[in-house]
């Protein structure tokens, strides 16, 4: 039993430590993701961050397959449903790529916005921020043939490595201790944690 509180308490420092910090999210983006889907072979990545309660991204589609006209965030909606537009992420920036390095060409959406592209970065309300955080939201970049959604992924939380740590650190000072003496019950370990943003 003590041993289960040990790790909850653990848990419980490793989700303060991330709430205090920077969320990074991401997305995989495709046409099977559309609602309705598509055969489009396109797969392409999204970046963003959340620090605070404002948001960034860096979206790349390769040129491959079709135009990209527009991005934007949407939400709230679980996978499967459309929603309403949250944000514009301004008009793509083309980068050409090069085949000498095997980079292919592809569009760029970014933030934060430089005058002429990108948009951004989002002031989100705290509503906003848990629906994010909660997967609720998707982005999706439309073109001439698709101007519904060409592609689309889900945004999601990255785990960050250091929560993972600490729980195997955590787990790791549990079973030491229980394999030097096991006849002796776990003791509660606090671990103290200061972070600085």
């Amino acid at each position: 039993m003590k041993r289960i509180l040990t790790i909850i308490a653990l848990c419980a420092c490793a989700l303060t430590a991330q709430a205090q910090g920077t969320f990074q999210l991401s997305a995989t983006l495709s046409g099977a993701n559309e609602v309705p889907p598509n055969n489009d072979p396109t797969v392409a990545n999204g970046a963003f961050s959340l620090n605070g309660g404002s948001l960034s991204f860096y979206l790349e589609i390769p040129a491959i397959t079709f135009i990209s006209q527009t991005a934007s965030i949407h939400g709230p909606a679980l996978p499967g449903n459309n929603a309403p537009v949250i944000f514009d992420l301004g008009g793509p920036v083309f980068h050409g790529g090069s085949p000498q390095f095997a980079i292919p060409p592809s569009y760029v959406f970014f933030s934060p916005f430089d005058g002429t592209f990108g948009a951004g970065p989002f002031t989100l309300a705290t509503s906003q921020i848990n629906e994010l955080v909660g997967g609720l939201w998707y982005v999706n970049v439309t073109s001439a043939q698709e101007p519904n959604g060409q592609i689309r992924g889900q945004i999601v939380s990255v785990p960050e490595p250091a929560v993972w740590t600490l729980l195997l650190i955590g787990s790791g000072i549990i079973l030491l201790s229980q394999r030097r003496n096991p006849n002796r019950p776990a003791r509660l370990v606090t671990i103290g944690l200061y972070l600085q943003d």
